[in-house]
């Protein structure tokens, strides 16, 4: 078995602070790690497919987060692996989408390919490889759907609130 790690972060940039008005007043940021290096998480942000660090969370202004760490099997971890490795590799082949997220907010599922929004990237990596089943297509996740989603699962191993 292995790990993975999700973080759910609030930032306070204008796109953010809209999220956290229209999405459930929580938070504004999602992204996803892998056991190998737990300090290095992959999202999408308006400038596109993004690698973070803690360290650049602080940096931002962020003072609120919850992580939650899943366990996983080897193999589900690979097909994750694996993903965000394709991600990186093509990085430049993906968009951030403002025009999901809305859509999103609207209820309206709109998935346009290679285009994406932070917790939309952490619901499809988490359905693709079997990590968890989502009742909804993962175009249709905001952050604060996460908080309700995660705290019910059978292989979550804690919660870790404020970690940044």
């Amino acid at each position: 078995m292995k790990q993975i790690f999700i973080l759910l972060t609030k930032y306070a940039d204008y796109i953010s602070t809209l999220v956290y008005y229209l999405g459930g007043r929580g938070y504004t940021h999602s992204s996803i790690a892998l056991e190998e290096d737990p300090t290095r998480y992959y999202s999408f942000n308006y400038k596109g497919f993004a690698v973070e660090t803690l360290e650049k969370h602080k940096k931002r202004g962020v003072r609120h987060s919850r992580l939650y760490q899943l366990q996983v099997s080897d193999e589900v971890y690979e097909k994750i692996r694996k993903q965000i490795q394709h991600f990186c590799e093509n990085r430049d082949d993906y968009s951030y989408t403002k025009l999901g997220l809305f859509c999103c907010m609207l209820h309206l599922p709109l998935h346009w390919r290679q285009h994406y929004f932070c917790s939309q990237f952490v619901a499809e990596l988490l359905t693709n490889s079997g990590a968890l089943l989502l009742p909804k297509s993962p175009c249709c996740y905001l952050l604060n759907h996460f908080i309700q989603l995660m705290e019910h699962q059978p292989c979550l191993v804690h919660t870790a609130l404020d970690v940044i």
